[in-house]
């Protein structure tokens, strides 16, 4: 979206914010994927029970603009432009789990409380502004980030990480952890998600599972290759029948080589991917945080890392010293590794505890805390 989409979405906003603001309102937006799903889902279940009657709006980016035809494009630019920054305006809480650039020209109101849960747990690859070198973008950036009040992350010693991703004082940065994780120490809802998963995939009960979960790049031909460089086939031929594959790509860089058929699956666009997270055997990725959650069930994890060399994002530690399991650089070795897989539980739960300052189900009741606390105190 250009700079003019922004003045539009903030011109609404300024008119809208002369309504008053409704303290009991909660707005939820997703600009990361479909559906109401992860730290989201878990702060909005955290609110209905501690606030019985809570008014609760969610939006996703991706569904707005969904609809098909001209009528469907004429209802996602009054929607975009027209509802979102009516209850944006109006809501005593906003919570977002990705960044919100039109939120940059928004006067925001001085008690409204603009929350930032990510959509990433912990600080694996850099993101934001620690990769950014666009200077439009970086603008862009720093401007939305301004209006944030409250920024969540799993563990105080990450807190610089994203200090630097969004260049906001650690003041406004929270070591509380995030409410997505709540459920890994939840057995009923690990229980719960894989039959959620099976319930649509029953011919995948009793299968062993892998995971693939690699993360982006920066050109349509490079993510093509993504999928030309996982030999999905062969590994089944040597893994035997009772094997299926999950393809899980970046919701906002799908694909369209992955292969459909009795043992691959293409899971891009299933929302909930803790329920695929729960359901797996076994984690492949490359550079992708999902490892970051991944190794809260203790499960072992796989990095297949072909382009190492010239991936250019970056991380904030040691790569190959840090990733909590055995690293692949070519098919070859992938293939030898799932085959020969030598688990190594002790560098995993070094991960962990890099990654954690919490192992508990109480990190949507923190958070809910810091915002009532900080509420009271006008922020």
């Amino acid at each position: 979206m250009k700079a003019w989409g922004y003045w539009i979405f903030a011109g609404v906003f300024l008119i809208c914010r002369m309504i008053p603001l409704q303290k009991r309102k909660v707005l939820l937006f997703s600009g990361h994927n479909r559906g109401l799903s992860g730290n989201l889902l878990e702060m909005k279940r955290k609110l209905e029970e501690k606030e019985p009657g809570v008014h609760i709006v969610f939006y996703s980016k991706q569904e707005i603009f969904d609809g098909a035809g001209a009528a469907g494009k004429i209802k996602g630019v009054f929607l975009f432009f027209c509802v979102l920054p009516y209850h944006m305006a109006t809501a005593g809480r906003v919570f977002l789990n990705d960044n919100f650039l039109p939120l940059g020209y928004c006067r925001v109101h001085r008690n409204a409380q603009i929350v930032q849960l990510w959509h990433g747990a912990g600080a694996f690859k850099k993101f934001g502004l620690s990769t950014e070198e666009h200077a439009a973008v970086q603008r862009f950036v720093r401007r939305a980030n301004k209006k944030i009040t409250h920024l969540f992350v799993t563990s105080a010693q990450i807190k610089p990480f994203y200090r630097e991703a969004f260049e906001i004082s650690e003041e406004r940065i929270y070591a509380t952890g995030i409410p997505i994780t709540d459920i890994y120490c939840k057995s009923g809802e690990m229980e719960a998600g894989k039959k959620r998963f099976l319930a649509q995939y029953p011919a995948l009960k009793g299968k062993k599972i892998v995971l693939y979960t690699p993360t982006f790049r920066q050109s349509p031909q490079e993510n093509q290759k993504i999928m030309q460089r996982f030999p999905v086939t062969q590994l089944h031929q040597q893994l035997g029948g009772e094997w299926v594959f999950l393809i899980k790509m970046h919701p906002k860089y799908p694909v369209d080589n992955i292969p459909e058929n009795s043992f691959c699956y293409n899971m891009t666009n299933y929302s909930q991917i803790t329920d695929l997270y729960f359901s797996a055997d076994l984690l492949i990725t490359d550079y992708s945080s999902t490892i970051v959650e991944y190794v809260l069930l203790d499960k072992p994890v796989l990095l297949y890392a072909y382009d190492l060399e010239k991936y250019d994002r970056g991380f904030y530690r040691d790569y190959e010293k840090t990733v909590p399991g055995p690293v692949a650089h070519n098919e070859q070795e992938l293939c030898r590794l799932i085959l020969q897989y030598d688990e190594n539980p002790g560098k995993r739960h070094t991960f962990v505890k890099l990654q954690y300052d919490y192992r508990d189900d109480c990190s949507s009741e923190r958070i809910y805390h810091v915002l009532k606390e900080t509420s009271a105190q006008g922020h």
